[in-house]
């Protein structure tokens, strides 16, 4: 039976699979909660969501959040196998992985049960071509597929420590924390497909069996040493990919030939030159992932930068620029295929369409930076050489030399890839700028390039790996039950203490001068999160008195911080929780004025706004949103005046609560970083925005007051920063501008006056030179041969000075002018000497005449023969400097002697 015929009548979209598994698991008392985003909340041990567990990391380590079953289908990237896509039939970067989770309710028996019942009776997959994988001493899966399902014994693997078992070979080598045996699911292409072998089975890697569901049964906790001690609540956490599960409903055995990738491949293909259509199909496969793995990245949040999750995005943009550029394509293409892959994504992300311009422009704006900066790959060289260069002693760069005890050629491939990792040049055009330099790389330069980029993969693996242990378990171990918050109505109530904790251990009792945190039954106080910074103020029980310097929050419970003023405080106590109310307001302000500000954004710049981040303190206020360019002077104002045209409204601030996606409904919009739950908090002033939002707010827009828009700027591609105040710290603002531009104007007044001065000084001097000059003539020396004009003349600079002394030389012949002066101050001397060119034949320097006369003078000075100059502090000298110059001048050689 061929592959195709086995799958007839059963050929089913993605959408619909998506759909059918979640309807599924609802229908067995699953909650179907949403795809976490792929920057994970909270959870620091991943740069990016790898898998559907994620989200549920306080469920499987005991939190109680009001369900014990989970369902999803939830967008995943990873980046550790980045080099296989496109030339392997299943590596992804972006896929959806369906999944259904257990928190210490059904185990083993239901899961495999529930699996095998879905594809064998809802998807109805031939029982025939599945076959499955135990863990090599988990006789209990082993019996459950064998006598509860009926799997016959020679269709049931068992494999090991590094294919079955989750995280993979954690019992030898960690990470601590909950572990577990793992079944899998295998669909069988048949003998045709992979190495033909009779003994082929799941343990094989030729490709005839292809994992489509992976069943993990969370029951041991591994602690140091790999001891695996059981689980008290044991769990399930399953994954499935869709895009796997896709391709086997379809009769295909390569993800890239369903629905999901062969509009986008077609487009790329439409877009070829005529010669390069028929390449390989592994380019346009990697280009297809890529665009999703970049576009949902960038749906995300997440912006091309040069750290972090910005670095692999705008590394996977360019490996794709680059396949591109093999394929034919020079100029910017990428940014084009968005609007198919929204077309493709419609169903599930509805949004996608809405912002396809905006992720586009992103690419767009990347593409053209990075071809542009292959433009400048020789010059990029360039600088690579000549810091060898520099580092070889100035020596060429040739395979001879070698530095630190690396060769050149090691060198070299490690620069290299520094050019590769920095700016994103390939090891091939590379290799091409030095050739055209006539630098032979030699045979250890592919080498150290391999060796650093092999250590590069390492590194993203581990970003893509849990680090630690497996569970980030702060704030968990206390078992307490969430804080009661009541500060949307109250800034004070009555409490009991429940903790108190001073590094992370607890206290019975904290006395005055004690740092500690204070957890109660209930509390006025906002914990910092969605960007507002935690409240301030004082629990107070008679005279003794804790000061809280921080509010901050660990799975919904409230951590007072700060320290004991007077008295003690131990568990059990009943106190006042009172919270800094002028800063609560200043920060109530400051919040709700972030929502009309992007309000006003929206308005003047376009829908195409949303709010990538935010800060808001009692002082001031700071809003990160997606735009492509900076905004102008006019742009900023013109936010401003719409932003304080909507405070004129006075329009009352309500606040509700409603199911999320009621709330999605109502037009409410939504931050991508924050994780919503099923019932969400909506701030909607009316006409004018609708946020979802936790945040404290204003009772009316009017208490704002004034809205002042202090600082624009970059923080990432694509992403603008305004930073603003309100209110007092507004008017402050402006005060200070003010105060500013006052002196700003006295500044530039003075410096007018100066001018009109300077000005009116230098039509005075010029009138006084212009009758100098005949006066002084009328009054040469003539001394040894020598026509001299020596005078001092009061209140001239060197300036005039200099000008004089070309006056008068430009009437003597035969001679020689010094001139002396000294400024108003009467403290500053100036001299100049210039020298007729019949004196300089006899040997008269203007140069050495100077420096032997400055020193009268208190100063030093120089210049040429015919001119020099010199300044000193002795102006009172002038009478005995200028007797120097006659003797000197009476000693000169007589000329023709």
């Amino acid at each position: 039976m061929t592959l195709q015929r086995d799958m007839e009548n059963v050929l089913i979209k993605a959408d619909e699979l998506r759909d059918k598994f979640l309807s599924f698991f609802q229908a067995r008392g699953h909650k179907l909660a949403e795809s976490d985003s792929l920057v994970p909340k909270d959870d620091l041990t991943v740069l990016f969501t790898p898998a559907g567990m994620n989200q549920f990391k306080k469920e499987f380590m005991g939190f109680d959040s009001g369900f014990k079953r989970a369902a999803t289908c939830q967008r995943c990237l990873r980046t550790d196998d980045l080099e296989k896509v496109g030339k392997t039939s299943s590596h992804l970067t972006f896929f959806e992985m369906l999944g259904n989770f257990s928190f210490g309710d059904y185990f083993k028996q239901e899961a495999i049960s529930w699996a095998w019942e879905f594809l064998t009776r809802e998807l109805k997959i031939d029982e025939g071509r599945l076959w499955i994988s135990v863990y090599r001493d988990d006789d209990e899966a082993y019996k459950i597929w064998k006598d509860k399902v009926g799997i016959p014994e020679g269709k049931i693997v068992r494999l090991g420590d590094k294919d079955n078992f989750w995280p993979a070979e954690a019992k030898e080598k960690g990470p601590n924390g909950p572990c577990g045996p793992c079944s899998e699911i295998f669909y069988d292409f048949g003998p045709a497909t992979g190495c033909g072998r009779s003994e082929c089975d799941p343990s094989c890697s030729c490709g005839r069996f292809v994992e489509i569901w992976n069943l993990v049964f969370t029951q041991f906790n591994r602690k140091e040493g790999g001891l695996l001690e059981p689980l008290p609540n044991k769990n399930i956490d399953t994954g499935m990919g869709l895009e796997r599960l896709t391709a086997v409903m379809q009769g295909k055995q390569n993800n890239f030939e369903t629905e999901l990738f062969q509009p986008v491949i077609k487009e790329i293909i439409r877009s070829l030159p005529a010669q390069r259509a028929a390449l390989e199909n592994n380019l346009f496969y990697a280009v297809a992932d890529h665009l999703r793995a970049v576009v949902f990245s960038i749906f995300d949040g997440i912006t091309p930068s040069n750290e972090g999750r910005g670095y692999i995005v705008r590394k996977i943009i360019r490996k794709s620029l680059l396949h591109l550029r093999s394929l034919g394509i020079e100029k910017p293409f990428l940014n084009r295929l968005v609007g198919e892959l929204a077309q493709i994504m419609q169903k599930p992300y509805p949004d996608l369409k809405d912002r396809q311009e905006d992720i586009a422009q992103v690419i767009l704006n990347e593409e053209t930076n990075f071809i542009n900066t292959l433009k400048l790959s020789g010059s990029l060289v360039d600088a690579e050489i000549d810091k060898l260069k520099e580092a070889l002693g100035n020596e060429p760069v040739s395979q001879g030399f070698t530095c630190a005890g690396e060769p050149t050629s090691r060198l070299l491939g490690i620069a290299a890839f520094r050019l590769y990792d920095t700016n994103g040049i390939p090891l091939e055009i590379t290799r091409g700028e030095l050739e055209k330099r006539h630098i032979k790389a030699g045979n250890g330069f592919e080498a150290a390039f391999l060796e650093e980029l092999e250590k590069q993969k390492n590194l993203s693996k581990s970003f893509s790996k849990m680090k630690g242990d497996v569970f980030d378990a702060k704030g968990l171990g206390l078992e307490l039950a969430a804080t009661k918050f009541i500060g949307y109505k109250k800034t004070s109530s009555e409490a009991t203490i429940l903790v108190i904790l001073k590094n992370g251990k607890e206290l019975k009792e904290a006395g005055a001068g004690e740092d500690v945190e204070v957890i109660l039954d209930q509390t006025p106080f906002y914990a910092e999160s969605g960007g507002q910074v935690g409240d301030t103020g004082e629990l107070v029980n008679g005279k003794n008195v804790f000061e809280v310097s921080n509010t901050q929050k660990a799975d919904n419970v409230f951590l007072h911080k700060g320290s004991v003023s007077s008295g003690s405080f131990k568990k059990g106590d009943r106190l006042n929780a009172q919270i800094n109310t002028e800063r609560r307001l200043n920060i109530a302000r400051n919040h709700t004025a972030t929502h009309i500000l992007q309000a006003a954004l929206r308005q003047v710049l376009g829908n195409h706004v949303q709010q990538q981040g935010s800060m808001v303190a009692e002082e001031k206020f700071r809003f990160d949103f997606t735009h492509f360019k900076g905004l102008s002077r006019e742009e900023i104002a013109r936010v401003e005046e719409v932003a304080n045209g909507y405070l004129a409204s006075r329009q009352a601030v309500e606040c509700k609560e409603m199911a999320f996606k009621d709330a999605k409904r109502s037009g409410a919009l939504a931050f991508f970083e924050e994780k919503y739950g099923e019932n969400v908090r909506v701030v909607d002033i009316a006409g004018i925005s609708k946020e979802l939002c936790g945040g404290t707010h204003l009772e009316n827009i009017a208490e704002i007051g004034l809205i002042k828009i202090t600082g624009e700027s970059s923080v990432a591609s694509g992403i603008r920063r305004i930073e603003g105040v309100t209110a007092g710290f507004a008017k402050e603002f402006l005060h200070q501008e003010e105060l500013r531009s006052a002196e700003e104007t006295k500044k530039m007044n003075k410096v007018k006056e100066l001018k009109e001065q300077e000005k009116k000084r230098s039509i005075e001097v010029g009138a006084r030179l212009r009758g100098l000059a005949p006066s002084l003539m009328g009054k040469v020396e003539t001394l040894n041969g020598a026509n001299m004009v020596i005078a001092f003349e009061p209140d001239l600079d060197m300036r005039d000075l200099r000008s004089l002394a070309d006056k008068i030389k430009e009437g003597l012949e035969n001679g020689m002018v010094a001139l002396g002066s000294r400024d108003s101050s009467q403290e500053k001397a100036s001299l100049v000497i210039a020298v007729t060119g019949n004196l300089l034949t006899r040997g008269l320097d203007a140069g050495a005449v100077i420096r032997q006369v400055a020193p009268v003078i208190g100063g030093s000075g120089g210049g040429r023969k015919d001119f020099a100059q010199a300044g000193g502090s002795k102006p009172e000298n002038f009478r005995l400097a200028f007797e120097e110059i006659r003797a000197i001048i009476k000693d000169l050689p007589i000329e023709g002697r």
